[in-house]
């Protein structure tokens, strides 16, 4: 009987977690996603702990950025710093991350491909 209180708790966590609203850009877009802050580089780079404060407010900023998308890869990174991961054509910059105590409930991830050549494939936002 426990285990179905427990089941719907993890059932609705779940489905908050799931977030539909993420658009992926495409040229021409015209209804781009706002974002709170204007990208900056200081405060992109900044990191407090393990946290870093204000890339959730700008990432819509550099996400649907078309000056950003026509940077060569070692140009963005000298742009938006190291990234927290790489790996072969991606490079994955943590937005923001969600903890209980040292395990990770829910990441927020921009990733940027990259085509052979060094330009940019596409830059999305992984949840």
């Amino acid at each position: 009987m426990k285990a179905i209180p427990f089941f719907s708790v993890v059932v609705l966590v779940f489905c908050m977690a799931c977030n539909s609203e993420v658009k992926n850009y495409e040229p021409g877009m015209s209804d781009k996603p706002s974002s709170a802050l204007v990208f900056d580089k200081t405060k992109w780079q900044t990191k407090e702990g393990r946290n870093y404060p204000f890339r959730d407010k700008m990432v819509n900023d550099v996400v649907y950025n078309d000056t950003i998308r026509s940077l060569q890869q070692s140009q963005i990174i000298d742009l938006l710093g190291e990234p927290d991961r790489n790996n072969e054509n991606y490079i994955y910059y943590l937005i923001k991350q969600e903890r209980l105590l040292f395990w990770p409930l829910h990441s927020k991830f921009m990733v940027v491909k990259f085509k052979n050549d060094s330009t940019v494939e596409w830059i999305r936002i992984h949840q």
